[in-house]
């Protein structure tokens, strides 16, 4: 069901219109909370943001009154998510265009279209907090996992230590506390194929445009320089920095961070319409059109792109120091895909190390917060220099 958070001021969609979420309660009365970030990408400037607050991820004018769960790790089903499934499931609807993270208190006028953008997403975030405690039976929560996907992982990493801080401020017991992030493992600092910073330029703007530097991790904040900051806003500069448990699902040759970080171009805002080409110029690196959307198609060279991204990805997560706490880990695998943990096909047929991705997260949930328990984490080969995948199960 459709919760609208109209009573609270700050909780802003880009055009201006209320924030909002859906809960479905657990089919048994439960004090089990499993939160979803929705995800849908990023907008890089004032115009590209402009046309986002046009449609359903910039504004809730159209909301439906009602959402399907998500499957993998939030379905309902026992025997695919035993970690998860009796858990009363809250999806947060996306609607910043940061990743939940923007904090302006003023709003960015559009001289080109005459809009006005509202750059609250951080402000959406502790309002559903607030009012899942006030009004949905959160105060006596006992189990809480924070997820999402794509822009919706990116923002699980960005907000898993701010939600149990707040929520921890609210209630008077204890509970137990874990995130999984699906596919929101993004390299958005490093260079694509050209030796170009697209995706970096395109996130710092977003970062200084929505006044991100309190909506963002504050222990990557306090410890980074003024001229870096906006690293805050990307998972591996984050996972540095988190404290609570985190399980990482995702893929080491990603397909959206092939074509649109790895292989990406540099978009021309003002000869395009960004509305056709929400994330830039995927997949339109010189040489690399083929490639970035279909790594089985890359050639003998080109196949040394894919496996030094895939190196650096797996590097990065697991020099993080958030990944090296006991009660934290992930399962990597090397398949083409995107979001694989909210499919259930994937999250229960996906192996690596022996496990699927289903028991893995399954094993990590039951040690949380149990004393001695150590994660571990399934890390799979990376493709090789053929061009095929190592792992049969993708």
């Amino acid at each position: 069901d459709l919760r609208m958070l109209d009573k609270y001021d700050g909780a802003k969609c880009l055009d201006g219109t209320a924030g909002a979420y859906y809960i479905e309660k657990a089919a048994l009365p439960s004090t089990k909370y499993q939160l979803f970030f929705e995800g849908g990408g990023w907008c890089y400037n004032d115009k590209d943001c402009a046309n986002r607050a046009l449609g359903g991820l910039g504004s809730s004018n159209d909301y439906p009154s009602q959402a399907q769960r998500m499957g993998g790790v939030a379905s309902s089903d026992c025997d695919l998510n035993p970690a998860f499934c009796d858990f009363n499931f809250v999806y947060m609807k996306y609607c910043d265009g940061n990743s939940f993270s923007g904090a302006l208190d003023s709003t960015v006028h559009v001289e080109e279209t005459s809009q006005d953008l509202h750059f609250r997403g951080h402000y959406i975030l502790e309002a559903i907090l607030t009012d899942l405690i006030a009004n949905e039976g959160m105060d006596e929560v006992t189990e809480l996992s924070l997820t999402g996907c794509s822009a919706g992982g990116l923002s699980t990493f960005l907000h898993s230590d701010y939600v149990y801080d707040y929520v921890s401020s609210l209630v008077s017991q204890p509970f137990k506390y874990g995130a999984t992030p699906v596919s929101g493992f993004f390299l958005m600092d490093r260079q694509n194929v050209h030796d170009e910073f697209v995706m970096s330029d395109q996130m710092r703007t977003i970062f200084e445009l929505s006044n991100a530097t309190s909506g963002v991790h504050q222990g990557c904040v306090d410890n980074t320089s003024l001229e870096n900051r906006w690293k805050c806003n990307t998972a591996p500069e984050a996972l540095k920095y988190i404290q609570q448990p985190i399980f990482v699902l995702d893929s080491s040759m990603d397909s959206w961070q092939s074509g649109c970080i790895m292989t990406n171009k540099a978009i021309d805002y003002d000869a395009t319409s960004t509305r056709d080409m929400p994330n830039g110029l995927c997949s339109q690196a010189s040489g690399f059109e083929d490639c970035g959307g279909n790594v089985g198609e890359c050639d003998g060279e080109q196949i040394y792109s894919v496996v030094e991204y895939q190196g650096s990805f797996v590097r990065k997560l697991t020099n993080a120091e958030g990944f090296k706490k006991d009660d934290s880990g992930a399962f990597i695998y090397p398949c083409f895909t995107h979001c694989a943990g909210q499919d259930d096909g994937s999250y229960g047929g996906f192996t690596v190390g022996g496990k699927t991705m289903s028991d893995a997260v399954n094993d990590w949930w039951q040690g949380v917060g149990v004393d001695g328990a150590v994660t571990k984490s399934y890390l799979s080969q990376i493709y090789n220099l053929d061009s095929t995948n190592p792992n049969p199960t993708c």
